[in-house]
């Protein structure tokens, strides 16, 4: 179960007999994990990520099977040193939990999702999951021959299993939560897992790679133009696949990322040095000043000179 992973936890809070948090380390950001004990074995887990990186965690070979819903943000993992496979919102994994994931990482910088982890030496003695004929072993099975990985699109059906689990009213969230996961397991077990699901969900290492190429360049020389077909010449990639798989993976246009992130960079440099916001303009790729203020107040509701002198009176008063 989750207390059997090697996850740099900082700290932990028992809420009461079935629930548990956890406040996790070793990342750039924080996290916590809320993990509630719904039956022998099976553990549901509120996920929720502020984080570029995953914690380092080592599981071993235990015979666990884990099931994962992604509310917001993405998941990135390396499957066989070959493929990178994506969970995106509204999308569901089955996965062993000894498998090898490879690098893994949240690329848009925060993650919230539901994760069932289910201990199969454990739970399979649960005389309620017989009483509705749901079968672990049978569901192992089935995940073995999907080479320990299944990747599910998203669906209304998986949607309803899932959304109100976030939201549950603390005087009925175990019971609820016990007659979910019932929910889940039975669709689980009348699903086949032979018929893929979302292929576009794996990406080919070296495709992935170029990608992640691309933006640390552009995002490290902000004041010179980016034209995408130059790019993609430059890094051996056609302009489709480009745009595509940038989308995939950030949510966003490649233009829109760059433009969103020019903001953000230019919002930092205004309150963190004594550039002039002519100076910051040209940094941030905009010849023109008034360019500049324009895309800046439609990203933050007001001007870069308002913007600095708010914030510089909110520190001022703290």
């Amino acid at each position: 179960m989750l207390e059997d992973a090697v996850i740099p936890v900082v700290k932990k809070k028992q809420v009461n007999s079935y629930e548990t948090k956890y406040y996790v380390g070793g990342i750039s950001g924080d996290a916590v994990m809320d993990c509630m004990i719904v039956y022998p074995g099976i553990q549901v887990i509120h996920n929720r990520f502020h984080s570029f990186d995953t914690p380092s965690n080592s599981t071993g070979e235990k015979r666990h099977i884990e099931i994962n819903h992604c509310l917001r943000g993405k998941y990135e993992g390396m499957l066989d040193k070959k493929y990178y496979a994506y969970l995106s919102p509204g999308e569901l994994s089955v996965s062993k939990w000894s498998m090898d994931r490879g690098d893994e990482s949240f690329p848009l910088g925060y993650y919230e999702g539901m994760e069932i982890l289910i201990d199969l030496e454990r739970a399979v003695e649960n005389p309620v999951l017989s009483y509705f004929h749901i079968d672990l072993e049978e569901l192992e099975q089935r995940l073995l021959s999907s080479h320990n990985l299944v990747l599910f699109g998203a669906t209304d059906q998986i949607q309803h299993i899932f959304l109100e689990m976030y939201e549950v009213e603390e005087n009925i969230k175990l019971d609820y939560l016990k007659i979910k996961v019932l929910e889940l397991l039975l669709f689980l077990s009348n699903t086949d897992f032979k018929i893929p699901q979302r292929s576009r969900s794996y990406y080919p290492r070296k495709q992935i790679e170029l990608i992640k190429e691309m933006k640390k360049y552009m995002a490290e020389h902000l004041s010179e133009h980016h034209d995408i077909r130059k790019l993609a010449e430059a890094y051996h990639i056609n302009v489709h696949t480009l745009r595509k798989t940038f989308k995939d993976i950030y949510g966003v246009a490649i233009y829109r990322w760059l433009k969103e992130y020019r903001m953000e960079c230019s919002a930092k440099l205004l309150l963190e040095t004594g550039q002039s916001i002519l100076e910051i303009a040209n940094q941030v790729g905009y010849s023109n000043p008034s360019k500049y203020t324009e895309a800046f107040v439609k990203s933050f509701g007001i001007t870069p000179q308002k913007y600095r002198k708010s914030h510089i009176k909110m520190d001022g008063f703290q």
